[in-house]
């Protein structure tokens, strides 16, 4: 059974006044599985956060299916979709949109578990997780008390509360400099495990080649290259790969600057 798998995933958006529909997404099929890590790589207006919130059904499908942990998308009703809210977590790109500005660090881990986790201890819970992404002096602050890295630890903190076996972080480095973005990574790979898969959403090919197992590359709506990151550089590659791999300075040969 894999983790996610998608096929011939198709997102439309009717513009209107009679012009033509516009294809955000056109046929994209992707497989997940438990245990692996993988990237998802375009630049912005790819596709890929499209494809992946329309994967996760936060936006309808216009054609295609997708099975989580082998369940039809389509096939779950309402409180269907409330329970894989445990088992499917995401992480935004924008840390302030999975935060309430007047609630603590504390008291937004403390709601993660009594939701996701009503059986576990909250205490325990939250101090172990609050390890993890090592911000355990600053449990009392409120967001807007938090650094960008701050506070996108405390996302990822969230997300693992609820100890989900799919884990998809949209962009989770956006803006941050070098070593927090190694940072936030590493603390998202220390999180992987056999029964986790773990799909990341990027434009930074390095980190990605770095992070990842396999990598899939979208351009326009569709994935036009996949492969396992060992083979990057090594094997033939779509023309728009080769553009990423050169504007990255990862060509075979090519010195950086």
């Amino acid at each position: 059974m894999s983790a996610l798998e998608i096929r011939g995933l198709e997102k439309r958006y009717d513009v209107g006044w009679g012009r033509p529909a516009v294809t955000a997404v056109g046929g994209v099929d992707l497989t997940l599985e438990l245990g692996e890590v993988v990237g998802l790589i375009g630049e912005s207006g790819s596709g890929k956060t499209t494809l992946v919130r329309a994967a996760l059904g936060l936006v309808p499908l216009s054609g295609g299916s997708v099975q989580i942990l082998g369940q039809a998308l389509a096939s779950l009703g309402s409180a269907g979709r409330r329970r894989m809210r445990r088992d499917v977590q995401l992480i935004f790109q924008d840390p302030d949109s999975m935060l309430n500005p007047g609630l603590s660090v504390r008291a937004h881990l403390r709601e993660s578990a009594q939701l996701h986790r009503p059986d576990a201890d909250a205490g325990d819970l939250v101090a172990r997780v609050i390890r993890q992404v090592g911000l355990e002096h600053r449990l009392d602050a409120i967001p807007r008390a938090l650094s960008g890295g701050e506070r996108r630890r405390v996302g990822l903190a969230r997300v693992l509360v609820a100890d989900p076996r799919i884990l998809v972080a949209d962009e989770p480095t956006a803006g941050l400099d070098a070593a927090l973005k190694a940072d936030l990574i590493d603390l998202i790979l220390a999180a992987r495990g056999p029964e986790r898969a773990t799909l990341l959403v990027s434009h930074d090919l390095p980190l990605m080649a770095y992070a990842c197992d396999r990598l899939l590359v979208m351009k326009d709506g569709k994935v036009v290259d996949r492969f396992q990151t060992a083979e990057l550089g090594r094997v033939p590659h779509h023309p728009y790969t080769e553009s990423l791999l050169a504007s990255a300075g990862m060509l075979p040969g090519q010195e950086t600057a």
